[in-house]
C-alpha cells in the first residue's frame, strides 16, 4: 500500500490564456494526486498571492493550495523571491534547528518545502531553455535552487531540455540537473541533451508528455462563428492557428527563424484541403489573449478566415467559446483530422487517436510525435517552405485513415506508461535524497 505523500509542483501556472500550459498543469496535478486522489498536491509558483485554486482532478473541481512568490518590489518580504533565496541559503548553512524552524515559520515557501515529500519542476514543459529568453530561464533556475537548498535535490518532471544558445544557460542547466534526483525527458533529443549534461552518474528517463493523460470533458455547447444550430458534425477537419507564429513571434520579426511563411501558408492550405475534403473545417484557438496580442489564436483565426474566398467561408467556422483545456481537448477529439501549430493542441488530438499534422516552430514537436509512432507527421517550419509544406499536408491528409488504429493503440500505451512512471515515483521513500 502506498502511503499518502505531499507532492509540490513548480513550473505550472494556475491561470493562463495558453491552454497548453494549463493542460500540463491539470494533467500533472492529477498524476501526482494518484489514481484515487490519495496524495496531497501543492503548487508553488510566481503568483499574486497564496490561495486555493480549483483544478479538475477527477472531472469534479478540487481545490489545490498555491504557495506563491513574487518579484515585485511592492511584494511582502516573506513572499519576495529575493528574500526566499536568502532565507533558503541561511537555512542550508545554519546548524541550528531553532533557526531553521523560525525561517520555515516566517517564510511560507520554506514551510511548504519542508512539508513536501516530493518536490518537482516541469518548467512550463519547454522553458528549461533560453529559447524564450534568459529572464524566464533564470527565474526557473532560481526556483529550483530554493528546492535544492532546502531538500538537497529536486525532481525534474517530464519536459523538454534545451536548446541552450548561451554558455551560461548550459552551465546553469548542468548545475541544476546534477542536483536532480530524478530527471524525466519527454523526447529522445531532450533525453540525450540532459544525459550529456549530467554524465554517466545520473540516468535520464524517457517519459510521454503528461498531457497524454489529460481528461477530455465535453462542454455543454460549442459556440461557433458563423453559428450553427446543430453542432453534431461528421467529417470535419480541425485546424489550430498559432497566433504567435502568425505574427512572427514576440518580436514580430520571424523570431523562430522559420523558412515557412506561416501567415500566407495557413489560408492557402485551407483552400487546398477544402478542394479535397467534402465537409467543413473549423479553426480552433488554443491560446487566448487580447486581439492586439501576438499570442491571440482567436484573432489569428479571424484574420485567416477573412482572407479566404467568399465561396469557401461558409464551410469554415471558428470555435469562439473560451473553453478550458479539458473542453478544448473534447472538441478536438470529435474531428476526423487535425492540424496543429500549438504542441499541446496536437497532443489533444494524438492522445485521442485523431490523425494529426504538427506544423512546428521548434524541435519539441518531433519527440512527442515520435513517442506515438508518427514522427513523419511533422512539418518543420524552420526547414520547409510553403510549397513543400502544402504538398506534404495533402499527402498526409490522404494517408489519415492508415494510422488511426496504431495511433490509438500508441496513445493508450502512453497513458498507461505515465500511470506506471508516477506510481513508481510516488511510492519511492527516498526520492528527494540528494545525489549530488
Amino acid at each position: 500500500m502506498i502511503m499518502n505523500r505531499v507532492v509540490a509542483i513548480l513550473g505550472t501556472p494556475v491561470s493562463s490564456g495558453n491552454r497548453g500550459v494549463m493542460a500540463l498543469a491539470a494533467a500533472l496535478a492529477r498524476l501526482c494526486a494518484g489514481p484515487e486522489g490519495t496524495h496531497e498536491v501543492i503548487l508553488m509558483l510566481g503568483h499574486r498571492r497564496s490561495e486555493q485554486v480549483p483544478f479538475r482532478i477527477d472531472v469534479e473541481p478540487k481545490l489545490i493550495p498555491v504557495i506563491n512568490y513574487r518579484l515585485s518590489p511592492r511584494a511582502k518580504l516573506k513572499e519576495h523571491l529575493g528574500w526566499i533565496l536568502i532565507a533558503c541559503l541561511i537555512y542550508r548553512l545554519s546548524p541550528s534547528k531553532i533557526i531553521k524552524a523560525k525561517l520555515a515559520e516566517i517564510t511560507p515557501w520554506i514551510g511548504a518545502l519542508e512539508r513536501a515529500d516530493i518536490v518537482g519542476d516541469v518548467h512550463g514543459g519547454d522553458s528549461f531553455s533560453d529559447i524564450y529568453g534568459m529572464r524566464r530561464f533564470l527565474t526557473g533556475v532560481l526556483e529550483d535552487l530554493t528546492v535544492v537548498l532546502i531538500k538537497g535535490s529536486i525532481v525534474q518532471f517530464p519536459q523538454t531540455f534545451g536548446p541552450y544558445k548561451s554558455k551560461l544557460a548550459k552551465v546553469l542547466a548542468r548545475f541544476i540537473l546534477k542536483r536532480s534526483s530524478v530527471i524525466m525527458a519527454r523526447d529522445e533529443t531532450s533525453r540525450r541533451i540532459a544525459q550529456e549534461l549530467v554524465g554517466p552518474s545520473h540516468e535520464v528517463l524517457l517519459s510521454p508528455d503528461v498531457a497524454f493523460s489529460l481528461q477530455p470533458i465535453k462542454p455543454k455547447n460549442v459556440q461557433l462563428f458563423p453559428g450553427k444550430e446543430n453542432v453534431l458534425r461528421h467529417n470535419v477537419i480541425g485546424i489550430n492557428v498559432n497566433g504567435l507564429m502568425f505574427h512572427g513571434g514576440y518580436t514580430r520579426k520571424n523570431m523562430f527563424g522559420l523558412k515557412l511563411d506561416y501567415e500566407r501558408f495557413v489560408p492557402t492550405m485551407i483552400e487546398a484541403l477544402l478542394a479535397e475534403h467534402p465537409g467543413e473545417l473549423w479553426l480552433v484557438p488554443h491560446t487566448y489573449g487580447h486581439p492586439e496580442s501576438v499570442e491571440s489564436d482567436p484573432e489569428a483565426c479571424r484574420r485567416v478566415r477573412e482572407r479566404l474566398p467568399s465561396y469557401l467561408k461558409e464551410r469554415v467556422r471558428i470555435v469562439t467559446g473560451e473553453y478550458d483545456c479539458h473542453e478544448i481537448k473534447a472538441i478536438i477529439g470529435g474531428f476526423d483530422f487535425f492540424i496543429g501549430s500549438r504542441m499541446h493542441a496536437c497532443i489533444a488530438a494524438l492522445s485521442q487517436g485523431i490523425p494529426c499534422i504538427g506544423v512546428a516552430y521548434s524541435r519539441k514537436f518531433k519527440g512527442v510525435f515520435e513517442s506515438v509512432g508518427v514522427g513523419e507527421w511533422i512539418i518543420d517550419g524552420r526547414n520547409v517552405g510553403n510549397e513543400e509544406a502544402l504538398n506534404k499536408t495533402l499527402e498526409l491528409y490522404g494517408k489519415r485513415d492508415s494510422i488511426r488504429r496504431i495511433l490509438k493503440e500508441n496513445a493508450e500505451k502512453a497513458r498507461r506508461d505515465l500511470e506506471k512512471i508516477f506510481h513508481r515515483l510516488l511510492k519511492c521513500k527516498s526520492i528527494q535524497k540528494s545525489r549530488s
